[in-house]
């Protein structure tokens, strides 16, 4: 695989300067993704609608027109998010019988305003349900690391297609681990924004008051150029003003959280909580109870959006795990969503309060590296894991608070392990900041695809 293709600026400045022509970006991506495959990472390649697109910018440049942020950089788009022209099959099979979206989601249409192209519909999870990339439809998404582990969901095939190097970054949404999960399996950086930072329009629901949609990236630049694009913002500030992430006052999340990770993964968040100036243990031994509200609120969101869906009619192209999940949802009374979301109002104010006391907070994205195909349980040191429940421990309680997050990765012998840059809302600039600085210290950094 192309693992070390140019960077998203980079692809951008050779279109600008005329060094190279958009379609020749454009046709290069499209030859990596055919050759990636066998990850079962692409569920359609857009190749009409992205010459087309390179095309227009290749005459923009021959024009002298101005050219955009993104001019010419190939990307993917997680097939959850609508791209005209194109069924958005969420990843069930039976949807590929609707009628083609009639536009972009905002936040493709946010990217392809900066001249980026999308070149792939990316594979994922059926409906965003699942943690592991394992869609009983489709088949699994493989990890380009080792193409016999899971990549991790929801979504999959953007990890894979970036940690793959068919393109510098792409798009995910995450609503308790969609993004963070994945990447830091696949070895990646990602991005999950404040909750209602941007536009879900185009975008399937999944539990609404949950979901977030944001960039997967192969460098923390890029991963920072990609959000400012979907912003409207002309330069990340990250990128330019990385600040002295020393000075930071880091909170590493302790009982609660990193206690239910392997000690690969503890050693890993410690090392890198080492590169900042002053760091201290934060416990939240009940951050069980987060979980819970964050699995109560989905499931009773999941199950109404579905039905508004026509659930009701359309269940019997549904898988049998799926099917199950929403018809849990359905069932669930409403008296339990109130009391989770009357937690969820007492938690994210908790944790807003433990800003008060440091900058951003450190925690595992996962409890462990990427586990093996279709295995229901994983042995640790001294616990078992069950990856589809499991995969979202760290990030579950998170998401219910609305933070920002990046996911940061850490590679190390054997596979990598991912960590979350944890900022108060709307202060993204500063988890990109932190990752762009420890990116530059070499703790945090793309994990090399082995050749298929």
């Amino acid at each position: 695989m192309a693992a070390d293709i140019l960077s998203a600026a980079a692809m951008a400045a050779q279109v600008r300067n005329g060094e190279r022509p958009a379609t020749a970006l454009v046709r290069d991506a499209l030859l990596r993704a055919e050759a990636a495959a066998p990850l079962n990472a692409c569920s359609a390649l857009l190749a009409h609608s992205a010459l087309a697109q390179a095309a227009a910018l290749d005459r923009r440049r021959a024009g002298r027109q101005p050219m955009p942020l993104l001019a010419g950089v190939p990307f993917v788009v997680k097939n959850l998010l609508d791209v005209r022209g194109h069924a958005t099959l969420a990843g069930a099979e039976p949807r590929a019988q609707d009628p083609p979206a009639t536009r972009h989601a905002d936040a493709v249409e946010a990217l392809v305003a900066a001249g980026a192209v999308p070149v792939a519909l990316a594979a994922m999870d059926e409906y965003a349900c699942g943690a592991t990339g394992e869609n009983v439809i489709g088949g699994p998404v493989r990890n380009p690391l080792d193409p016999s582990r899971i990549t991790g969901g929801s979504s999959a095939g953007t990890a894979a297609l970036v940690a793959a190097g068919v393109v510098p970054f792409g798009l995910g949404s995450d609503t308790n681990g969609s993004i963070r999960a994945p990447a830091a399996f696949c070895g990646i950086w990602g991005l999950r924004p404040t909750t209602g930072r941007l536009s879900l329009r185009g975008c399937v629901p999944y539990a609404q008051s949950l979901d977030t949609v944001g960039p997967m990236a192969g460098s923390a630049a890029d991963l920072a150029l990609a959000y400012a694009a979907m912003l409207g913002v002309d330069a990340p500030e990250a990128a330019q003003h990385p600040g002295r992430p020393t000075t930071l006052r880091v909170g590493v999340l302790g009982r609660g959280f990193a206690d239910f990770a392997e000690p690969a993964v503890q050693s890993s968040v410690l090392r890198v909580a080492s590169a900042f100036g002053a760091v201290r243990t934060i416990d939240l031994p009940d951050a069980d109870a987060a979980r819970n509200a964050a699995s109560v609120i989905s499931a009773y969101e999941v199950g109404r959006n579905h039905r508004a869906m026509d659930f009701s009619t359309r269940h019997g192209g549904y898988s049998a795990f799926v099917r199950q999940r929403i018809l849990a949802g359905l069932a669930m009374p409403r008296d339990w969503y109130d009391i989770a979301c009357r937690y969820q109002s007492s938690w994210r104010q908790r944790l807003l309060a433990l800003f008060d006391e440091v900058d951003l907070l450190l925690a595992p994205s996962t409890p462990y590296a990427a586990t093996p195909i279709g295995a229901d349980v994983v042995e640790g040191v001294g616990r078992t894991y069950r990856p589809r429940a499991d995969a979202g421990h760290m990030t579950r309680p998170l998401s219910l608070a609305g933070l920002p997050v990046v996911a940061a990765p850490c590679v190390g012998e054997g596979l990598p392990v991912g960590i979350q840059i944890v900022a108060p809302p709307w202060r993204e600039s500063l988890a990109l900041a932190a990752g762009h600085f420890l990116e530059a210290q070499g703790l945090c950094s793309k994990a090399v695809p082995r050749s298929l």
